[in-house]
């Protein structure tokens, strides 16, 4: 299946057309909401692609519903008749679709709001390596300065005994880095 919709509306004629225009463009929707409060719980739980919302929408206003899905990071697309209570949110994870709704436009809009959304979710797939890398390294560092410090080794044999150690024990160099600070902090 495609990505996965949320359609929160009180109209059932509107779920109706919106949810045969989407599953037609290949998404799915995996949750009908009546209730504001209602669609935050299950953006949480379901974490989807695009919660399309109706303007209309019972349980809290529509511009702090916006906000706090915006927040959560997650992508809205907006189904409403003005756009002047949100003339100034420009946000990549958010698009206003005026009603009545047109299939082209729905498509297209939501086709940008899960392209961004991918994107930004490798970016930060990314970061967390790069950030797990730069901990991993650090960590290796310190390991081979208390090795130098105690042990009177060169950086090179700190190193070698490291990734050798390693191996032996068949753990990452980062477990072994972890175990030789811990021990070291023992003896102090």
């Amino acid at each position: 299946m495609g990505e996965r919709i949320i359609i929160a509306s009180q109209s059932e004629r509107l779920v109706s057309t919106i949810r045969s225009q989407v599953t037609s463009s290949g998404y799915e929707v995996v949750g009908i909401t009546t209730d504001g409060y209602d669609l935050i719980r299950r953006s949480k739980a379901l974490a989807p692609e695009v919660v399309i919302v109706d303007e209309d929408l019972p349980g809290m206003s529509i511009v702090s519903l916006v906000e706090t899905l915006i927040h959560e990071r997650q992508a809205v697309l907006l189904l409403g008749k003005s756009y002047q209570k949100f003339y100034y949110r420009q946000d990549p994870y958010f698009e206003f679709c005026e009603k009545p709704v047109q299939s082209i436009v729905l498509s297209t809009m939501l086709r940008v709001l899960t392209k961004y959304g991918q994107t930004v979710r490798q970016l930060e797939s990314k970061v967390n390596e790069l950030e797990q890398a730069q901990k991993t390294e650090k960590t290796i560092r310190l390991a081979k300065r208390a090795l130098q410090q105690n042990q009177n080794m060169t950086e090179d044999e700190a190193h070698r005994y490291i990734q050798k150690r390693s191996m032996e024990l068949r753990i990452s160099k980062l477990e072994l880095a972890e175990r030789i600070l811990k021990s070291y902090k023992k003896n102090s």
